[in-house]
């Protein structure tokens, strides 16, 4: 199968929805893909596109303009000289057009599609239109953007159900969760845990919208005796707080490789997993579903919810009864709720036995791969 792949999100082993990206092409062995870019830098195919950008476009979006340059990018097709890639069309003749809902190109692949007939399938793993740095002025129509690139895909990838219920009905939306690595779930499963100290885990983003709920639960947990919270990721923007002393920093354990992050993950007795309690990020928190708690099932360990009842995440643990949900937003409720988890063997068994037993069925890595090649198949 020969597929087009234009797309501001790469496929790379990094994060979000580029691992995802990375994690589907790289599994496919009889995939011919090209990848249509103006950064090549580290991507995996071999068959690259290049396409140049809109050079006083492109200076504007380093200035104090810069809002109002991403604003016309988003609401005009004038940005990049598609000269190049037409001419590529024409001559290696694509299946499809593949694209993720996010940044810039997925505008063009909707072009594309529509002008060669060329089937496209989009990728909608985040509510784009409340992320794009652009002037209120332009959300409104990059919103109109956003849901006629659902309505004129032939199929769309929907992270979540809330996601596609928001986009609309569409004869060929289905969802498909964010692919997990595929890890030896029996090793991990079956090591030992720690005994003397009951320890929770937090693996990822650290700052941000991540950053005040953080904040309150390490203050807290400096006078707790009964766990201990251990964070993992990029040096984050409070790192003063977190280093000010030697008791402090036993909280922040870095930003590790994969390989030790794995480890320490596979010791710990319980993950953390958060979603923020803003009202400005509600459909954001409502539509997206994090990769890292189908990570975290492969573990087999209980894993803890904090976010709001709305959210996708704390939704699904309710649903499938496999996580200790906390959906008040004090960090003082949460910590009350550790402290009872530390002290209840027979929930942690259940809990750790359900999250295996969906890492194994619906969050399985292979399945998952598996619907995305189907129905790109079913596609064409």
């Amino acid at each position: 199968m020969k597929i087009l792949l234009i797309s501001s999100v790469f496929p790379r082993d990094t994060t979000a929805g580029e691992v995802i990206l990375y994690r589907h092409l790289t599994q496919w062995s009889k995939l011919n893909l090209t990848i249509v870019t103006d950064n090549s830098q580290d991507l995996l195919s071999e068959n690259i596109v290049e396409i140049r950008a809109n050079p006083f476009l492109n200076r504007l979006t380093r200035t104090r303009m810069a809002r109002l340059a991403h604003g016309i990018r988003q609401c005009f097709d004038i940005f990049y000289d598609s000269h190049e890639l037409r001419q590529h069309i024409k001559s290696d003749k694509p299946d499809l057009i593949l694209t993720v809902a996010h940044g810039e190109l997925c505008w063009l692949a909707q072009q594309m599609s529509q002008e060669y007939s060329i089937p496209l399938a989009t990728f909608f793993h985040d509510w784009w239109p409340d992320l794009a740095y652009i002037h209120s002025w332009a959300r409104k129509t990059l919103e109109y953007r956003f849901k006629r690139l659902y309505q004129q895909s032939q199929l769309a990838l929907c992270i979540s159900e809330a996601m596609r219920q928001a986009l609309g009905s569409h004869p060929h939306a289905q969802v498909l969760f964010p692919i997990p690595e595929k890890l030896a779930l029996k090793e991990y499963s079956e090591a030992g845990v720690r005994k003397e100290e009951f320890k929770v885990i937090y693996a990822g983003n650290i700052s941000g919208i991540y950053r005040p709920m953080l904040q309150s639960l390490c203050q807290i947990c400096l006078e707790v005796s009964e766990f201990q919270l251990k964070l993992f990721g990029p040096r984050p923007d409070w790192s003063d707080f977190l280093v000010k002393d030697d008791q402090k920093k036993e909280l922040y354990g870095g930003f590790v490789s994969r390989k030790v992050l794995m480890e320490e993950l596979n010791q710990a007795n319980a993950l953390l997993l958060t979603m923020s309690f803003e009202k400005r990020y509600k459909r954001r928190t409502k539509m997206s579903f994090p990769s890292k708690l189908l990570d975290y099932c492969q573990f087999g360990k209980p894993i803890i919810i904090w976010g709001p009842d709305y959210c996708s995440a704390i939704q699904w643990g309710l649903q499938h009864q496999s996580a200790l949900v906390v959906t008040s937003p004090s960090a003082k409720d949460l910590v009350q709720a550790i402290r009872e988890l530390a002290t209840q063997p027979g929930k942690q068994n259940y809990l750790g036995n359900r999250t295996l037993d969906i890492a194994q069925s619906i969050f399985n890595p292979e399945k998952i791969q598996q619907q995305f090649v189907d129905s790109l198949t079913r596609l064409l």
